[in-house]
């Protein structure tokens, strides 16, 4: 009986453990469903409302397209985001990675009327590029980078890529964006399914996956279940709400 006894709390305690499980997701350990990432361009409208859903300011184009290039025989992703506000470029974000793990490679941001800033990435390094004309970081410190990261300008291309298989899982991402201070690991959540509502004929069945930015500030996003294509995001901070959309 004792025997009996043992072995069952031995199962619970398995059982709880894989419950709270999480799983690390980052630049060396592929984990990522590489094979998944598609080439292409897709489009969001990005807007902001209030607390009670009213239309706040005005709203935003964001253009991402998804490459696969070769350079010196080797194989490579090419990210480029063309963010439009009103009827001008705001800022257009060009990425590199590497094909096989999405390391990044090299970055460049390019702000009208404000600036360039570009980076490499090597031997564990973020490293100002001195290859790029009037780069406004040329004179900073390069950053070192203790974790194998991967862009969080690419979020939304990354994904789709994500082992989901049920809710519950969870995920901590080796995200980082070139303006952060040290890389860390974010934590995201699949916390349920849901099937939206695209309009009176379609409806499409979706993953959802949250990440807390805080106590007070979230994301979600809405993962379509096939593919897990972003088609939805509402985010929530300072009591407004941003929300992006995929146009089709």
């Amino acid at each position: 009986m004792k025997y009996v006894f043992t072995i069952a709390i031995t199962i619970f305690l398995f059982a709880s453990v894989c419950s709270g499980q999480v799983d690390t997701i980052n630049a060396t350990n592929h984990s990522l469903q590489i094979s998944k990432l598609k080439e292409g361009t897709t489009r969001y409208l990005v807007y902001f409302t209030d607390s009670l859903f009213n239309l706040k300011g005005s709203s935003d184009i964001w253009e991402r397209t998804t490459r696969f290039i070769s350079k010196n025989n080797s194989p490579f992703v090419k990210f480029d985001w063309k963010w439009f506000h009103h009827d001008s470029l705001r800022a257009y974000i060009s990425n590199v990675c590497d094909a096989k793990t999405l390391a990044p490679v090299f970055h460049k941001a390019v702000y009208p009327g404000s600036g360039i800033i570009a980076y490499d990435f090597r031997d564990h390094y973020m490293i100002p590029s001195d290859t790029v004309a009037n780069n406004a970081v040329i004179k900073k410190q390069k950053l070192s980078l203790n974790i194998p990261v991967l862009s969080w300008e690419q979020d939304l291309e990354t994904y789709p890529l994500l082992p989901i298989k049920k809710v519950g899982q969870k995920f901590d991402i080796a995200f980082f964006d070139p303006n952060e201070k040290a890389p860390s690991y974010h934590r995201y959540e699949v916390i349920g399914k849901e099937n939206l509502q695209l309009n009176q004929d379609a409806q499409v069945n979706c993953w959802l996956l949250k990440i807390d930015y805080s106590n007070t500030s979230y994301a979600i996003f809405w993962l379509t279940e096939k593919s897990k294509e972003v088609i939805k995001m509402k985010e929530y901070f300072n009591g407004n709400y941003r929300f992006k959309v995929k146009l089709y």
